[in-house]
């Protein structure tokens, strides 16, 4: 779908769920909004992003694309509960999208490794869960990729 359209289209349900918020903004405002959070997603402005993207998802809380930035700018900045959490909701409204599934496993698969790494430590060497957590920590070791942002990258991330 042509980035205009898809735009046209968000745009068009936002107006239509008769939020409050909308109708104080303006469809310009909401407009730029979405641009202004695009530009600094794209530009790697990661905490002016994730604030415009928050206000967005106030105003706009069903578009699963503001979910899916947020989540991605939460995996940037270290934050795997805060990702995995926008994800899933993402994931909500959008059951269908695979970027969404490949970020959610991206994210719990960290969260798997920090957990059996956590294990390893807390455990003495002779203690079977120690020899269990440090296999998989190697099985479930991270890959080397960031989330897919949009449609156009490839689900090996950029």
């Amino acid at each position: 779908m042509a980035p205009r359209l898809k735009l046209a289209l968000w745009l068009s349900a936002l107006l239509l769920s008769g939020c409050a918020e909308i109708s104080q903004l303006g469809q310009g405002d909401v407009f730029q909004m979405h641009r202004t959070a695009v530009l600094a997603y794209e530009s790697g402005e990661d905490a002016r992003a994730e604030a415009l993207y928050q206000g967005l998802a106030r105003v706009a809380p069903n578009d699963p694309e503001t979910w899916l930035r947020l989540g991605n700018l939460y995996a940037r900045s270290n934050r795997p509960d805060d990702a995995a959490e926008a994800y899933q909701r993402s994931l909500m409204l959008n059951p269908n999208d695979s970027r969404l599934w490949y970020n959610l496993g991206i994210i719990r698969q960290r969260q798997a490794h920090a957990a059996f790494i956590q294990t390893q430590q807390l455990t003495p060497d002779d203690d079977p869960l120690h020899i269990k957590s440090a296999t998989l920590i190697k099985q479930v070791a991270p890959l080397n990729v960031a989330p897919a942002a949009n449609k156009d990258e490839n689900n090996a991330g950029k």
